[in-house]
């Protein structure tokens, strides 16, 4: 009988660590990350902030190019043309759109107040769960 209830109990604690397996924490990883399709929003890294705000791709008055702006504070200049914008003239140009600066895949962005501002308010990518918010007090 003894020997008989060893076997269960063995056969009862490898049946628990393989349920608790996939809910421990990695110890080497720094990231939040669940498979759950509930969870699949959750963002792992993220910035605030107008200076923080990733790189983004405006289209050309002049001749319709697309014109990179690596970092908020850049002038706009366009390689294709001769027209030049400084960073101040963002709101005015069309936005294409914004690009992730951890896996460089397009971001979806958009405004939480359109009548207030007159750029974008948030992007998230959805390849590697970054997120940036424009951190800003009504």
């Amino acid at each position: 009988m003894m020997e008989f209830l060893k076997v269960v109990f063995a056969r009862l604690g490898k049946a628990v660590e393989a349920v608790l397996e996939p809910l421990r924490a990695d110890p080497e990883s720094d990231h939040f990350r669940l498979s759950s399709p509930e969870t699949h929003t959750t963002t792992i890294d993220g910035d605030v902030g107008w200076g923080r705000r990733p790189p983004a791709v405006v289209r050309c008055p002049r001749c319709g190019a697309d014109i990179d702006q690596r970092d908020a504070r850049d002038d706009i200049d366009c390689s294709r043309c001769v027209a030049e914008f400084s960073h101040e003239d963002f709101p005015e140009l069309a936005l294409q759109y914004l690009v992730c600066p951890v896996c460089g895949n397009r971001m979806e962005h958009g405004q939480r107040h359109p009548h207030a501002l007159d750029v974008p308010e948030w992007a998230t990518c959805h390849g590697c769960r970054y997120h940036w918010e424009f951190r800003h007090s009504y």
